[in-house]
């Protein structure tokens, strides 16, 4: 059911980017001084190939491939289930959780050092946390952490037996998310069009 939605929201993406293309043209033929550019003319076409990859480059595609990462190894290391009330904790669970709440002490604290000090790396040039190279990678950070977290936990409590298993934990979150970088290709593509021709 959901993997329809995503093609229905797909296939209107298509279709929009298709009338775009048409209207786009059909503007320009009518109306020459028109300041909207076509999408088939000479221009249009070497934006349209030349400009594509830079287009998909953005922010949010790494946001997608780091969220599924650090969502994949939380599922498949066991430490999403952990935190459940009813789940009953082994002795290596117990151990596992207690090491990676002093992962995350240790790592607030280097993100405090880099970011609370005066003059700290992580802040703009003037001073401020907004923006800053901090609030640029608080979400990498965080998936990051989840990622040395979940795999702490699946290597502690046994989860994760090889270098095979963690592999497969942080790549299985990826395919999760592949509708979604389907529907990020359809729809970044469509926006920039829309700033081309507008």
């Amino acid at each position: 059911m959901k993997n329809k939605a995503f093609a229905i929201v797909t296939f209107c993406l298509g279709i929009v980017q298709i009338l775009l293309i048409l209207v786009s043209w059909f503007i320009t033929a009518t109306m020459p001084m028109s300041p909207v550019r076509s999408l088939l003319s000479s221009e249009g076409i070497r934006w349209f190939f030349g400009q594509f990859t830079y287009n998909l480059a953005s922010p949010l595609l790494v946001w997608l491939l780091l969220a599924g990462m650090a969502l994949g190894a939380l599922s498949q290391s066991g430490l999403s289930k952990a935190f459940t009330p009813s789940s009953r904790k082994e002795y290596r669970q117990r151990f596992a959780l207690k090491l990676i709440l002093l992962e995350l002490v240790t790592f607030a604290g280097i993100i405090g050092l880099l970011t609370l000090m005066p003059q700290a790396i992580l802040l703009s040039v003037t001073g401020h946390l907004l923006p800053s190279s901090f609030s640029q990678s608080v979400f990498p950070i965080v998936c990051f952490m989840g990622c040395v977290a979940s795999v702490t936990f699946g290597l502690l409590s046994g989860t994760f037996r090889s270098l095979t298993d963690i592999f497969n934990a942080l790549s299985v979150g990826i395919s999760w998310l592949s509708p979604w970088l389907v529907v990020y290709v359809m729809a970044a593509q469509l926006y920039y069009s829309f700033l081309f021709v507008f």
